[in-house]
């Protein structure tokens, strides 16, 4: 199995909680464990998923209710069942991360359970899990010669051919729109540096900023789109 399987990512140590557990079993696991999304699962089958944002329901409830928002009057009013999210979207061993990626940006959701071939969890991925494989280059497909050897033009080169391919545009001269593709490659470039950039500071204390976390969802929703540009073109 390819190493940018999801096997190979996954946390597989899942923290996961039965359907008809209590409640309040949920808010400690959230409160004692550093997570944010909780597989719900009966057996060992998934049923539905919850997330840290799911129980600000929850915690609304509780500020509002005040002293008398025990445990046994929270665990009589809320159950499992009605906060967790269904249909649950998962991912098998064998999807490639940018299959997982793409599911996520598809739903909008910042994690996958994974199951086995009977359907039973095995793991958990999550958005932080993908941004580190893609900073670390894993995951991504890269274009080979006829040989299987990459190969990486000099710096001389690239600037020659951005040169006559914004000539070629301009002289409306590009025939093939083979100019206009290099540029626009150019640009896409650029904007998945930035966005490179911009997970290495997620990813090194800026989770809390809201507008950092605002632009890299803008940057992922965008590399979804361009990823199904790339399957046009290939």
């Amino acid at each position: 199995m390819p190493a940018e399987c999801i096997r190979h990512l996954m946390t597989e140590a899942v923290l996961s909680i039965d359907v008809h557990e209590p409640i309040t079993e949920v808010m400690r696991l959230f409160a004692s464990y550093p997570v944010h999304h909780l597989p719900v699962v009966d057996g060992r089958q998934v049923k539905g998923m919850l997330s840290s944002a799911d129980m600000l329901k929850l915690e609304g409830f509780v500020a509002k209710a005040g002293a008398k928002a025990t445990a046994s009057f929270l665990n009589e009013r809320f159950k499992i069942a009605m906060l967790m999210r269904q249909p649950v979207i998962k991912a098998q061993l064998g999807d490639s991360i940018e299959d997982a990626a793409s599911r996520m940006v598809t739903h909008a959701i910042h994690s996958l359970p994974v199951v086995d071939e009977d359907d039973h969890l095995v793991g958990i991925v999550t958005t932080t899990d993908i941004m580190h494989a893609l900073l670390h280059g894993i995951g991504l497909k890269r274009a080979t010669d006829t040989s299987g050897a990459l190969h990486k033009p000099t710096e001389l080169e690239m600037r020659g051919a951005l040169e006559a391919a914004e000539s070629a545009v301009l002289d409306g001269t590009d025939g093939h729109a083979v100019a206009a593709v290099l540029l626009y490659l150019r640009q896409r470039n650029e904007r998945l540096e930035e966005l490179r950039r911009n997970v290495a500071r997620y990813l090194h204390g800026g989770a809390g900023d809201s507008q950092l976390h605002a632009r890299l969802v803008k940057d992922i929703n965008w590399l979804g789109e361009a990823g199904r540009e790339r399957e046009l073109m290939i």
